[in-house]
């Protein structure tokens, strides 16, 4: 009886007002993040990519800017989580990207920007040029466009498969042959040490290289001269899987600041669409069959917000650039992923 009482007092939200209250806190952290983007005095890196929903047939393009603040930690924002009409030709995309970046104020704070390699974009950046005063860009935009890295990776490897796929099926028909049986396999391994065939080898080999290395490491010594000349000098780090770049240059950038200021520019380019393209699994999972007609503002408001909310959070929990500085996790899944090289 209880319960029912307090279902009875219960007054549910409209749909409206869930709505009205979706967009104010859209406004709000817009707001915030762009007082966030015009405090950082650095330059400011861009990716971008398209993406269409499969419940609704239609185009979206998301704008992510990358920049390294005043800590040294590297952060990504989405800027715009924009509608695409179609066709989707550079001239359309090349509107919608403008007015993102003349919206944000960062038309000249632009170093890179960084989109997949296929003829459209180039056109995009084409055209881009001829909008942005090519002066404030990086040797007049000859530097602007980036090709994504991922994506050139994939077309050579699918390049590669195709030229010896063949040679890849007959081995590995050899190798379900050789390990179909315990007797084939120790005839395999029987025939591999008559040809002195070992792994160890191999070992010794890498051993050898990192061992000369290490001893051109140790033999470098830093003297104190000019500031290029000093940090070319610099005792070589160890190659370690645990060093952190962002780190060494808060920490070193007092004896460099022009070098620091150049890496700082430097070290904020992405080298693939991979920021851009995580917010579409996201995006995926609020434009599903049972949302598949949520207005283009609305999804932009839902979907910003919570990439700008993730990066409050993480940014409030790291004090110090570190791993956790390169998590962007657009997706808020607390699992992040690394957007840089």
């Amino acid at each position: 009886m209880a319960t029912s009482k307090r279902y009875a007092t219960f007054k549910s939200v409209s749909r409206n007002t869930i709505k009205n209250e979706i967009l104010q806190i859209y406004d709000v952290e817009k707001m915030k993040t762009l007082s966030i983007l015009e405090a950082n005095t650095c330059i400011i890196a861009l990716t971008t990519d398209l993406w269409t929903a499969s419940s609704q047939r239609k185009g979206h393009m998301v704008v992510t800017a990358h920049f390294i603040g005043e800590s040294w930690c590297l952060r990504s924002r989405i800027s715009r989580f924009i509608y695409a009409p179609c066709p989707h030709t550079a001239e359309t995309v090349c509107e919608a990207l403008h007015d993102c970046v003349m919206a944000w104020n960062i038309d000249r704070r632009l170093s890179t920007l960084t989109v997949d390699n296929c003829s459209t974009n180039d056109k995009v950046i084409e055209f881009m040029l001829e909008k942005l005063n090519k002066n404030d860009l990086w040797l007049n935009g000859q530097l602007y466009q980036v090709r994504c890295c991922a994506h050139i990776l994939n077309l050579i490897v699918k390049d590669g498969l195709a030229v010896i796929g063949d040679g890849i099926e007959i081995i590995c028909d050899s190798v379900a042959y050789w390990v179909a049986t315990p007797q084939r396999i120790e005839r395999f391994v029987e025939v591999a040490r008559q040809l002195n065939i070992e792994c160890k080898q191999m070992s010794k080999k890498q051993a050898e290289r990192m061992s000369i290395f290490d001893a051109y490491v140790n033999e470098t010594n830093p003297t104190s001269r000019l500031e290029l000349d000093a940090y070319l000098e610099e005792k070589i780090l160890p190659n370690t899987l645990d060093f952190d770049i962002l780190t060494w240059w808060k920490t070193n950038g007092n004896k460099y600041p022009i070098l620091a200021r150049v890496d700082r520019d430097v070290l904020v380019i992405p080298v693939s669409t991979i920021a851009s393209e995580s917010a579409f699994s996201t995006s995926g999972r609020v434009v599903s069959l049972y949302r598949s007609n949520l207005h283009p503002d609305t999804l932009e408001a839902l979907m910003c917000p919570q990439n700008w909310l993730w990066a409050d959070k993480r940014g409030s929990l790291t004090n110090t650039p570190n791993k956790a500085c390169f998590e962007e996790d657009s997706d808020g899944d607390g699992k992040g992923e690394e957007i840089h090289v």
